[in-house]
């Protein structure tokens, strides 16, 4: 147990400094902050600079593999598969994460915030609800950071771990950046969306960490043979 919270600790504390940031960038959206306005204004002047038919449909694919409808795809698959192989405690909590964090809370959140989405003259695609946080941005940082973050304490090398860093968050960033470009949300939806997102997956990683071994037990208990964990 010493050493699953030795993992969890700082987890939590990344995690936590993340949601602070986030409550601190929705509060400023609520009330209007003019360095919103400023920071928003200028970055999609930076990102929509140079909007180009072939690069548009290249956005247009990258953006619909961080859509919800995508990410719960995918994160059916993963659950079914660790299933399969007998990885229920995994299961429930990869799964688990991105519902409750990846769909619901980002739902929930959209609207108690109710932040309109930009001018739709400029938009490149359609699209509806309200604005933040990004739905895209958060069900990607959450299902792409939680496979990452799995895989990252699955392998042994270090190098193998910051090449998955890399990808991992390199492609949610670019997922961030296509939802601009497509002029479907403000820089600081996508902002939102990934550092929920990320609060959400570190979080619910230390929670992991602590809970796995008593939920492993129960299940054997229970005599479900569960090999999330080897012993």
């Amino acid at each position: 147990m010493n050493t699953n919270r030795k993992k969890a600790t700082p987890l939590f504390v990344i995690g936590g400094f993340c949601l602070i940031l986030f409550i601190t960038i929705a509060a400023a959206i609520a009330t209007e902050s003019n360095w919103i306005a400023r920071f928003d204004l200028s970055w999609i002047e930076k990102i929509r600079g140079g909007i180009q038919p072939d690069k548009t449909a290249i956005v247009k694919l990258v953006t619909n593999l961080g859509s919800a409808e995508t990410t719960i795809i995918l994160t059916i698959v993963v659950v079914l598969i660790l299933f399969f192989l007998r990885k229920f405690v995994v299961g429930l909590w990869f799964g688990g994460t991105m519902l409750a964090c990846g769909v619901v809370l980002n739902l929930v959140l959209k609207t108690l915030v109710a932040r309109t989405r930009p001018d739709s003259v400029n938009w490149l695609i359609d699209e509806s609800g309200f604005s933040f946080p990004s739905g895209h941005a958060t069900a990607t940082a959450v299902f792409y950071g939680l496979a990452a973050m799995f895989l990252i304490f699955t392998v042994p090398k270090m190098w193998q771990k910051i090449v998955i860093g890399i990808i991992g968050y390199g492609f949610i960033l670019f997922v961030m950046y296509t939802r601009v470009y497509l002029g479907v949300h403000f820089p600081t939806d996508v902002l939102g969306g990934f550092l929920l997102g990320t609060a959400s997956v570190l979080i619910s990683l230390g929670v992991y960490f602590l809970v796995r071994k008593p939920l492993h037990n129960l299940l054997v208990k229970w005599r479900i043979k569960d090999k999330s964990i080897v012993d």
